[in-house]
């Protein structure tokens, strides 16, 4: 059993000697030449070092005065995200209305038993695995609170302080272990996507942590991710969840919002409430989290364009003319695009032709080569997807009339 002592002497010096959150310590100075002495400078910087690894733990909430256990367990994400984002007071659990999927996450935690039990479906609970530090002297309580947790031999990189207060168990802010701060990768904004009504793209260049393929092997960040924070400009920070918005290629980032909650209908949308706080706001950070290091991604500014409020567009489509018309567009989209898709079958098997692609007129011209090509050898009858883009508003889905 690990356990770790920390002298309170060291912590109250440390608070001691800063503000809230400051590391620059101040040497004492001659008040008539302004010079430094050896000795001060001395003390300073061995005071700075005091300070800096003071600050490590109690930024984890760590008890000077106690005795750890460590060891993993697994957590609701109110409990994972506690103290890492801004609000965890709407989490519940993801509802997938399908039995499949449930394996994709090593870390996620469901209450799948069988397919035949979960014919119409799971819920997503939370996290699985996560380091946390149980006080020595609360160890058998929280035993019978979580009973979840196995203890381990070592100290983990990464954890979270649980407190037991009152016969319930509080978890602080994640002690992060940071393996990597990447400043170069891209991020691309998408709308109206299968995945959600918005999705989010981290596109890496100099680095390749974030799985992007089909297979697991070799990336730093993959299928056995436990959660991902997504950070705004203002400093909102929302804590994402399996299936609804992590995926097992987790470059790939996807959320609903109250206002359209239209795209991945196959999940029941968690957490709405801070994931609609979202829009209007711009992206600048992403951390993706493991069980023992965490992925920082700081990039420029990314703006999440607003869903267009009571929007009703509408399509004709006339097949023997080859022309799609359009009715209701609204008339304050900056650079207004229509794009047309032909799909042929269903999900991942679909088969999906674009057949026009540029400006929103009030009747466009499909491509009838491309239609041609994509009703070729095809056993059964397409369906239209039509979807109108521009700069100023989120996608807007256009309803294809029979």
């Amino acid at each position: 059993m690990k356990k770790r002592v920390l002298a309170a002497v060291l912590a109250v010096a440390a608070l001691s000697m800063v503000g809230c959150g400051n590391k620059s310590v101040v040497s004492e100075a001659d008040e008539t030449t302004g010079e430094v002495s050896a000795e001060a400078s001395v003390e300073s910087d061995a005071e700075s070092t005091v300070i800096e690894d003071e600050e490590t733990a109690a930024g984890a909430a760590l008890d000077p005065n106690a005795e750890y256990v460590y060891g993993t367990a697994t957590l609701t994400y109110a409990e994972f995200y506690s103290g890492d984002v801004s609000s965890t007071d709407s989490y519940d659990a993801v509802s997938s209305a399908t039995a499949k999927k449930y394996e994709l996450f090593t870390n996620m935690n469901t209450d799948f038993v069988d397919e035949t039990t979960n014919a119409e479906g799971y819920n997503v609970l939370g996290v699985k695995n996560v380091n946390v530090a149980v006080r020595a002297d609360q160890l058998d309580e929280y035993k019978s609170l979580n009973d979840s947790f196995v203890e381990s031999d070592t100290e983990p990189s990464q954890f979270k302080v649980v407190n037991i207060e009152n016969g319930k168990a509080d978890y602080s802010a994640t002690s992060f272990n940071v393996a990597d701060t990447v400043t170069d990768a891209e991020v691309e904004l998408l709308t109206g996507t299968n995945w959600g009504d918005y999705q989010i793209n981290v596109i890496e260049n100099s680095t390749s942590y974030l799985r992007n393929t089909r297979e697991d092997e070799g990336f730093a960040v993959s299928a056995d991710v436990q959660g991902i924070i997504v950070e705004t400009k203002s400093g909102l920070k929302v804590g994402m969840e399996h299936l609804q918005s992590i995926w097992v290629q987790p470059y790939e980032i996807s959320f609903n919002i109250s206002a359209d909650n239209s795209h991945n209908s196959h999940i029941s949308y968690d957490n709405l409430t801070e994931l609609d706080k979202l829009e209007n706001e711009s992206i600048v950070s992403v951390t993706f989290i493991n069980q023992n290091d965490a992925y920082v991604y700081n990039f420029e500014e990314v703006f999440v364009k607003p869903v267009y409020r009571d929007a009703k567009v509408t399509a004709t489509v006339d097949e023997a003319a080859g022309t799609v018309a359009l009715t209701g567009t609204p008339a304050d989209l900056e650079n207004a695009a229509v794009t047309v898709t032909y799909v042929v079958g269903q999900g991942k098997e679909a088969v999906r032709t674009v057949v026009y692609d540029g400006e929103a007129l009030d009747a466009v011209t499909l491509d009838a080569d491309a239609l041609k090509e994509a009703r070729k050898d095809q056993a059964e009858e397409g369906n239209y997807t039509i979807v109108i883009s521009s700069d100023n508003f989120a996608n807007i889905a256009v309803e294809v009339m029979k």
